[in-house]
């Protein structure tokens, strides 16, 4: 729910005063509470006390049974009294809500609704004049009218409260329909303890509600039983999942996809534990859904929650912020209540961390530490077998010694892109390959070490001039080759000649390995450049490349070296 203006919140105190002085006189003058005997009526009040702080969840849906405990006292009493009642019960409600200063407007909002709805069923039912003397089958429709009164006026006054403070959500959700469902049910109980309360007095509440509780019990101990299978399972599911992604980040977005589905997300920090600077750097930040910049300030071993648990190896659970205040250093939300915090661990060792964290209170139950820890196992796995993989995939598409591609991973990006040109998703495919002009005077001058240190400068020249335009790879030796997608001839020779330009006018230093003091040395050099295009030279993959090696040689190297050519038929 969106925090609420204080305006809105001194309207409903002011609604407040006004419904329920006037409530109460009016349901007096329909029905005033006569002999009543207060052993029944202290024992319906205590029945329901306790049913409203021990209701059952079932999934995300918290279920308060207890119209029928308020059906058998206003066909006891009369409606003075049920009103009494439900007022009475709205304590435990909000008390196991975990009620705040700031949320206090929620008891003027749900007392006036109590009083209202009260009076609104209570008005429907003596119109149907209904005798209750006088036969089972007319109380039995009456009573069911009733009730639906009281829950579907409750469902229609805080829908229209939630979308006056901007809460549009659906009309009818399946936690509002398990709702409906249960409450219907329980009318039955309440008819019983009616009669039941005739014959028997106050032990009537005992006969009929220990059971009831107990069955509640039951329920609440069965559902979360039932929840842990449901959240391991669907763990397990996910494990697998995670185990079939190859790729670090779809890991990560798969983990925080099936992470909000399993438990009540708002915020969700993964922070990875970086060795050699010794702090936890950020991975991925979601804040109300949303993917925000990882440019939050690292955390220190035992800084903050992450780093506490970090340090000590141990998950950290809290229902809301007062729990948690004192502990956070830097960063947080302030809306944030609860907060689950685990160890991500690998080999016993912790390698990340993941806090998740919810506006609600209570929001996490104690056995998703559980499930969170065998989550985050299966995606420190994921993560670890993930980066192995595309480490192997770097190794096998990159030149080793230059880090640009090699020229197998090239030539398998050659055919796709020249698929692409002839499927019409480009105009034009062109090539450049460049050689390094008398690159062997260079290894015999200064040795084999130095000459790949020039070749690691030059990458690095091609990937400032060219990285852009241009797919770049090694192609062997002292020769590089350049593929530029949807560049005509004319564009990819002024790309070359402003790579011949920028090698021609740069000093490169290198050690000068066969010197007896293996001194630095400064030295120029300059390259060949050989241009090709598609569908301009040719209509193939393979003719492309031994065109702009044509134009190399006989165009720049057998013609003074230090040029661009391109090709010519």
């Amino acid at each position: 729910m969106k925090d609420v203006d204080k305006s809105v919140k001194w309207v409903l105190w002011l609604m407040w005063l006004a419904v329920f002085p006037t409530g109460l006189y009016i349901a007096h003058q329909i029905s005033p509470a006569t002999d009543v005997d207060w052993r029944i009526a202290i024992s319906l009040i205590g029945l329901a006390v306790i049913s409203a702080y021990l209701p059952f969840k079932v999934d995300h849906s918290t279920i308060f049974i207890i119209h029928w405990i308020n059906l058998a006292a206003f066909l006891t009493y009369g409606l003075f009294f049920e009103m009494l009642l439900m007022q009475i019960v709205l304590i435990p409600v909000l008390i196991r809500a975990k009620i705040t200063l700031k949320t206090l407007y929620r008891f003027p909002l749900n007392s006036a609704m109590f009083m209202l709805i009260s009076l609104l069923a209570g008005f429907v039912f003596y119109q149907m004049n209904i005798d209750i003397a006088a036969g089972f089958g007319p109380l039995v429709a009456a009573s069911a009218v009733y009730i639906f009164i009281h829950i579907f006026a409750n469902h229609i006054y805080l829908y229209t409260f939630n979308w006056l403070i901007g809460n549009r959500n659906a009309f009818f959700s399946s936690d509002t329909k398990l709702d409906y469902a249960a409450t219907m049910l329980s009318m039955p109980f309440g008819l019983a303890l009616y009669y039941l309360l005739q014959l028997l007095g106050p032990s009537a509440t005992l006969l009929l509600g220990i059971p009831f509780l107990a069955v509640t019990m039951i329920l609440r101990l069965y559902n979360t039983s039932e929840r842990v299978n449901t959240d391991l399972a669907k763990s397990a599911k996910i494990g697998h999942q995670l185990a079939e992604r190859l790729n670090v980040s779809e890991v990560l977005d798969l983990f925080i996809n099936k992470l909000a589905d399993l438990m009540p997300l708002d915020y969700m920090y993964l922070l990875d534990v970086h060795t050699s600077r010794d702090e936890l750097v950020l991975l991925r930040r979601i804040e109300n859904g949303q993917i925000e910049p990882n440019n939050l300030s690292p955390v220190r071993k035992g800084e903050g929650i992450t780093g506490k648990v970090w340090e000590t190896g141990e998950a950290l659970l809290f229902n809301k912020k007062s729990e948690w205040v004192e502990e956070v250093e830097g960063y947080i939300p302030s809306d944030i209540e609860s907060i689950i915090c685990v160890p991500i661990q690998r080999n016993k060792r912790t390698v990340a961390v993941l806090l998740a964290a919810s506006k609600k209170k209570n929001a996490f139950g104690t056995h998703l530490i559980a499930i969170l820890e065998i989550l985050c196992s299966y995606l420190a796995i994921a993560m670890q077998n993930a980066r192995n993989y595309q480490r192997n995939v770097k190794r096998s598409e990159r030149c080793a010694l230059t880090g640009l591609y090699n020229f197998r991973y090239f030539n398998e990006h050659l055919e796709k892109e020249f698929d692409r040109l002839q499927k019409g998703h480009m105009n034009a495919l062109s090539l450049i390959l460049l050689d390094i002009d008398h690159f062997k005077k260079v290894n015999d001058t200064y040795g084999h070490e130095s000459g790949n240190d020039l070749l690691k400068e030059l990458a690095g020249i091609l990937i400032e001039t060219a990285g852009r335009d241009a797919l770049i790879a090694r192609y062997g030796g002292e020769e590089f080759v350049l593929l530029l997608s949807d560049k005509t001839k004319e564009e990819a020779q002024i790309i070359g000649e402003k790579i011949r330009y920028t090698v021609e006018n740069c000093i490169f230093e290198i050690q000068h390995d066969l010197s007896k003091n293996r001194e630095m040395s400064q030295i120029s050099m300059t390259v060949s450049i050989g241009v090709a295009s598609s569908p301009q030279d040719t209509d193939s993959s393979k003719n492309l490349l031994r065109n702009a090696d044509r134009a190399l040689y006989i165009g720049a190297k057998q013609k003074g070296r230090n040029k661009v050519a391109v090709y010519a038929k």
